[in-house]
């Protein structure tokens, strides 16, 4: 039997991913252009593989365009937006998604500088984010804010704590500006992904990935396409009465004690 092909439910809109160049940011700007939206594929250093996005992104019949943008700086995700705004129109869906490296040590052993880097990072890529994508979507009376989280937010591990720290404050923020931003028309939801197969988590041992998957009640592994069609999703029309939701993306590990 032929794969079936995801629908064009977001034909007309136009949507920016942070951190497009690999991974879940990658899978989930393919999965909105298999949709029919137009996408941005942001990336910070690796124009080669955002160039490798932005091939799939047409091939699936969809307008894209790369753009180079650290988006902790207000000044770069202006104009990232400004430039996307003028090739394909303004924005309609914001995937905050892209990912920030942390010192991965016990708390007690993280100095301040360290630790407030972490959540400061998280924090202004996504507030810069909005900023920048919110009047366009204010005009319009419509917009989707798509946050990538991490069940580390509610279920930490050891030397994860600075992460899982600004996780759960960044979420914090996604809440917020649910009940906020809903009397302008505009969504805001988190998605939430356990442990995840991407080329970064590929560092981690065989045996611990085998370990995770095994402790899921599906006994399979996580990989971004999985993300990004909860993503598309939240994304569509579909989902047009969520706002300030949580989507679990666990194998249903998060029923494990």
């Amino acid at each position: 039997m032929a794969e079936a092909k995801p629908l064009p439910t977001l034909r007309g809109k136009v949507a920016l991913v942070t951190g497009a160049s690999r991974g879940i940011g990658a899978a989930a700007a393919i999965r909105l252009a298999q949709g029919g939206a137009a996408v941005v594929v942001n990336y910070h250093q690796n124009r080669a593989a955002a160039q490798k996005v932005l091939d799939a992104v047409e091939a699936a019949g969809a307008q894209g365009m790369i753009c180079q943008a650290d988006v902790r700086d207000k000044s770069q995700i202006d104009a990232l937006v400004k430039a996307a705004n003028a090739k394909l129109g303004a924005i309609d869906v914001l995937v905050n998604n892209a990912y920030f490296p942390f010192q991965v040590s016990p708390l007690h052993e993280i100095s301040w500088e360290k630790f407030h880097e972490a959540i400061d990072h998280e924090l202004s890529a996504f507030y810069h984010c909005v900023q920048a994508c919110l009047p366009d979507m204010k005009d319009k009376k419509a917009g989707k804010i798509i946050v990538v989280s991490t069940r580390l937010a509610q279920q930490p591990l050891p030397r994860m704590g600075a992460y899982a720290a600004a996780k759960s404050a960044l979420e914090s923020m996604a809440n917020t500006m649910a009940i906020e931003l809903g009397p302008l028309g505009i969504a805001v939801n988190v998605v939430t992904p356990a442990f995840t197969l991407t080329d970064a988590s590929l560092i981690m041992p065989e045996a611990f990935r085998e370990r995770v998957k095994e402790t899921r009640p599906l006994k399979k592994h996580l990989y971004p396409e999985d993300i990004a069609g909860a993503i598309a999703f939240l994304a569509g029309e579909e989902a047009s009465m969520l706002t300030g939701s949580h989507i679990l993306i666990t194998g249903g590990s998060h029923l494990q004690l």
